[in-house]
């Protein structure tokens, strides 16, 4: 018995000892993803039933230590993948299979964030790595091809910002612009002062119901930018550097760009004003051209002969051609100093544009744990315009943390520091494309050296002293030197700090608490130089200085309710916002400066000019409230409401209300949906609201006088009539849409369909000017804008080596004035009654800038213009007894952007394209090339079609006889409106990155080395003719986006 007893033991306690010894305390794995094989970094593993959570390495890898009996699973998560759940074993391999990717990404809303999958309006998200990859200066020149609905103009000037405007058109003349939201509070400033590198994303709201509760201000849509955040974890630094070149994007028309032909135009031009309007002989116009060419332009010439000819020779022979015994370099004598000079032409693009060099560096440091995170970042941008005078500097600073400091209280706070300086001189831009190629920059002596003085090379001002000659065009100026010179320069500190307080309280509310200071001041000072052209002889220098201050503040309270019951959902909002916006402003000129370039302040010039300040204030308070509920993440509804006033109205107008409601539905979650899986999310979407725009400018509800001083005594002078009854524009906005996924989530979309219609258009009616004024403004007139937008991305090729995606959207869009009020039913055009604004008409059933514009019909027998009358048939000589013709609208009938991403083998490339069809625009730049010389109007670029116009020989040409001071050959028709369609390659970005065994030898996460290129080209209907100008005309010189070319490096530790 003894010995069964042992032996019974025996068995127990090595029973005992296999299984405390089977127990599985020490758990490692490795997650990657299903669809490439390669490691997933980030994703959490959380021990089931604990708190007990790792993250995934560099290599997806993890390990997990002090584990129990009680521990039987783990389950992993991670951002675009379904979470997967296994049993606890030694050693496992877990793949992700990658979800829905609209379901799951985030859509920063007003107040908050969204799923996709829950969202019931419309936005666009664009992600940071889409924004890194342009070479921007401020974060919302990125959106630009990237969003359906958007449409942007930008400009060439560094320290210029974009103009945009979402889903069309909303007023005539209240502001368009939308709001502009920086981590969930309003932002007044400039887009220069927020750094592109700290940006996350940023989310474009455009239908009521993701714009409602914002009110007042959310009528021209919400643009939310979301700065990174620290991720939870190690602490990473990351560093990227930049050097690259700024060059000149525009594209020339086909210009005159030697002397000899250009003096050959000229020539044509005089003859046949000689022949067919003095009725001269051939002989006779031949020679008075010749004798006319060197003349001032006072008298029909060009000022300046640059050729020198053999005595009893004229320059242009009688075939029309430069004399072959012609040579450059005219060498004349000044009549009262006797000096030789030497007349000879420069090419004055080459030293007015350079091409200007762009850096940029960017350096931020992350990190937390459980309780705490931050993320700080110091950049600095230096990007030099085209033009010597352009330029900009900017030196920010960011700190971004939270601390969890109790189960129920978060709080967190954000300070950004910007200082900019930026030169805005730039006036060679437009002369060095629009000046004739025949003109000296310099002052040459009779050997044809350059001259100098104390401030260089002697710049030719036209005033006489370059050999006696003034010249007609920049008479009495030199923009080349301005910009050398002269100073306008603003110097800016914005300074932004925001703060937030989360208090969770009975475990499905929480109160939050947001605040925000922003102040930003700049001081301006353009001065210019007492030394040449018109400032020489007249004011001797000239500063005006100018501080502009302004402050924003905003203050939020936010209580929300969230609370999952079965498969119910519920989240609910109350809320108060208050903001406040105040401007200061204080401002002098003075003249006749001392020791200018050393001193450019007030105190050092003599003479007094005007001086002034002003200040405004602008409040606007609302009350809100939301709710959002879904079930069975399959049917989701929304609904907001908002109550806003509004200092910018009369107090008995102050208040509106703003709505909004939405569903949404994801079908393929249905039991009766078949099971396909070619269709991995198909989800439909409504949402109806109104919203309101306030931009009408401050005080239109009372009158305006402004103080004069009569015999030193204080006087009120009437300016502006004010109406107490002026109030909201408000814009009810419908939309509905489908989004989807196909083909194991390879492609991705969503198609939408809006109507929006402003009512209560802000308009301004003219009066008799016996009541003491001239105009007033009312609330009278309704506008509609509907379109169709698609947003479509797809994985052409997805490998573990291989990854190739294509992306593009469209947007159609249509506008029409649907009401004026009766005074301002002034003319018709067609059956259409409105105004007429410029070249474009205003009338109830048109489209905004709808063309009214004469009929050109060609030549006559004679080469003259001709113009059609009211019949269409007849036609006229006269422009004034022309008929006006509605000739379409300038806006576009489709406009987007389409590109394509492709990684492989560690090299990628990404390319994006822009484009517009449809709509006209007015080529004020072909017109000014095509228009004749005339009396003290000569010198500008010339075209080279005039030598394709009307002739004796060249009967059958539509372009009218080139003659000098024919006013007729080049006025406002027809002919010069032009298809503003346009294909643009926006962007290029092509990089490397060192692979990953290398990466951690040496001890970091990312090494990428790129190359990217902006502004690449375009292709427009006419060669010079470039649309993305402006909303209606393309001038020749005009300012265009510059051609970025950089390389860089990005590392991250």
């Amino acid at each position: 018995m003894k010995k069964f007893t042992f032996f019974l033991a025996l068995i127990i306690v090595t029973f005992v000892t296999f299984s405390a010894l089977a127990q599985i305390t020490h758990m490692q794995g490795t997650v990657i993803s299903q669809d490439d094989g390669e490691p997933i970094v980030g994703a959490t593993v959380t021990v089931d039933g604990t708190k007990t959570k790792v993250v995934t390495n560099i290599d997806g890898k993890f390990t997990l230590t002090g584990l129990t009996a009680a521990n039987k699973s783990i389950t992993v998560t991670y951002v675009g993948c379904a979470p997967q759940t296994v049993k606890i074993a030694p050693d496992v391999t877990i793949k992700l299979l990658t979800q829905s990717h609209l379901m799951d990404e985030v859509v920063v809303t007003a107040f908050g964030k969204q799923k996709r999958e829950s969202f019931t309006g419309s936005a666009s998200v664009l992600k940071s790595e889409d924004i890194q990859l342009q070479q921007v200066n401020d974060p919302i020149s990125a959106l630009d091809g990237k969003v359906a609905g958007l449409s942007m103009i930008e400009s060439n000037n560094p320290s210029d910002e974009a103009s945009i405007i979402i889903r069309g058109i909303g007023s005539i003349n209240a502001g368009t612009s939308p709001l502009i939201v920086v981590d969930g509070l309003p932002y007044s400033g400039y887009m220069r002062d927020i750094n592109p590198a700290d940006v996350d994303n940023i989310s474009v709201l455009k239908d009521a119901a993701s714009t409602a509760l914002y009110g007042a201000r959310a009528a021209g849509g919400v643009i939310m930018i979301t700065t990174k955040n620290a991720k939870r974890g190690n602490t990473t630094v990351s560093l990227d550097m930049k050097w690259g070149a700024n060059t000149d994007g525009l594209q020339d028309y086909d210009v005159i760009d030697n002397p000899g032909e250009y003096y050959e135009a000229h020539y044509l031009a005089l003859r046949n004003y000689y022949m067919y309007g003095q009725g001269q002989s051939f002989s006779q116009a031949h020679a008075n051209a010749n004798n006319t060419l060197g003349k001032p332009s006072t008298q029909g010439g060009l000022d300046y002969m640059v050729y020198s000819v053999p005595a009893n020779q004229f320059l242009i022979g009688t075939n029309g051609r430069l004399n072959p015994n012609a040579t450059l370099g005219n060498r004349v004598a000044q009549a009262y100093n006797g000096n030789i000079y030497t007349l000879s032409p420069d090419r004055w693009r080459d030293y007015g544009i350079r091409t200007g060099f762009r850096q940029e560096y960017n350096l931020a440091l992350s990190g937390g744990n459980e309780r705490s995170s931050f993320y700080a970042s110091l950049g600095y941008l230096g990007n030099e315009g085209i033009s010597y005078g352009s330029k900009l500097d900017r030196y920010s600073a960011r700190f971004k943390a939270d601390y969890q400091a109790f189960s129920w209280l978060k709080v967190g706070g954000n300070a950004t520091y910007t200082h900019t300086s930026s030169d805005a001189q730039n006036a060679a831009f437009s002369i060095c494309h629009s000046i004739a190629p025949i003109y000296p920059l310099f002052v040459r002596d009779g050997m044809g050296r350059i001259l100098t003085d104390s401030h260089g090379p002697r710049y030719d001002y036209g005033d006489g002293e370059n050999g006696g000659i003034q010249r007609g065009i920049e008479k009495s100026g030199n923009s080349i030197q301005d910009d050398l010179l002269n100073e306008n320069n603003m110097t800016n500190n914005s300074f932004n700090i925001q703060g937030f307080a989360d208090f969770s309280f009975l475990k499905y509310f929480k109160l939050t608490v947001n605040g925000s200071v922003y102040n930003h001041e700049f001081r301006s000072k353009v001065a210019t130089n007492p030394y040449y052209g018109y400032s020489k002889e007249g004011d001797k220098g000239t500063t005006s200085v100018a501080h502009y201050r302004n402050n924003e503040t905003n203050f939020q309270q936010l209580l929300s309710f969230d609370k999952t019951w079965g498969q119910h959902n519920l989240n609910a909002l109350i809320g108060h916002e208050y903001s406040r916006l105040s401007d200061t402003e204080l401002f002098g000129n003075k003249s006749n400066i001392a020791m200018f370039g050393q001193n450019t302040e007030l105190d050092g010039a003599i003479i007094n000019g005007s001086l002034g300040s002003s200040s405004s204030m602008y409040n606007i308070e609302g009350f809100f409230a939301r709710a959002q509920y879904d079930y069975a993440s399959r049917y989701f509804a929304s609904a907001s409401f908002r109550r806003d006033g509004s200092s910018r109205f009369h107090p008995d107008h102050r208040w509106g209300n703003f709505w909004s409601l939405g569903a949404a539905w994801i079908i393929n979650k249905e039991s009766w949906f078949p099971k396909n899986p070619m269709i991995n999310m198909l989800k439909v979407k409504m949402s109806y609201g109104e919203v309101g725009n306030d931009a009408i400018g401050n005080f239109r509800y009372t009158d305006y006088y402004y103080i004069d001083n009569s015999n030193d005594e204080v006087a009120l002078v009437f300016s502006q009539k004010g109406n107490p009854d002026i109030t909201w524009e408000t814009t009810g906005s419908f939309n509905a849409g489908v989004e989807f996924e196909f083909f194991n989530n390879r492609l991705q979309g969503d198609i939408e369909y809006y109507r929006r219609k402003t009512t209560n258009m802000l308009q301004l009616f003219d009066v008799p000017t016996s009541l003491g004024y001239s105009s007033y403004y009312d609330n009278v007139g309704d506008m509609v804008n509907h379109g169709l937008e698609m947003e479509l991305s797809g994985s052409v090729i997805r490998t573990k080596d291989i990854d190739w995606s294509l992306n593009m959207n469209l947007s159609w869009q249509n506008n029409e004035v649907t009401r004026l009020p009766d005074s301002r039913k002034q003319s018709k055009l067609g059956d259409a009654e409105g105004y007429v604004d410029g070249w474009n008409f205003v009338g109830e059933g048109l489209p905004m800038y709808t063309w009214r514009i004469p009929r050109y019909a060609g030549v006559n027998s004679a080469g003259k213009s001709l113009f059609y009358l009211e019949d269409g048939v007849s036609t006229t000589t006269e422009i004034a007894n022309a008929a006006y013709v509605n000739y379409g609208s300038a806006l576009p009938d489709v406009f987007g952007g389409f590109g394509t991403t492709l990684r492989l083998f560690g090299f990628d490339l990404s390319a994006q394209f822009n484009y517009s069809i449809g709509g006209k625009k007015l080529d004020t730049g072909y017109q000014g090339l095509m228009t004749p010389p005339s009396l003290g109007a000569t010198g500008s670029n010339i075209h080279r079609d005039v030598f394709k116009s009307w002739s004796p020989e060249n009967p059958t040409s539509d372009i009218p006889i080139w003659q000098y001071s024919d006013n007729s050959t080049a006025v406002t028709t027809d002919r010069f409106l032009t298809d503003a369609s346009y294909l643009w390659f926006k962007n290029l970005n092509i990089g490397y990155s060192l692979p990953k065994k290398l990466l951690d030898k040496m001890h970091l996460q990312k090494f990428r080395v790129y190359f990217a290129c902006d502004n690449i080209y375009y292709w427009s209907k006419r060669q010079g003719f470039d649309p993305r100008q402006s909303m209606l005309y393309s001038s020749e010189g005009g300012y265009s986006p510059m051609r970025t070319f950089m390389g860089g490096i990005s590392i991250q530790y």
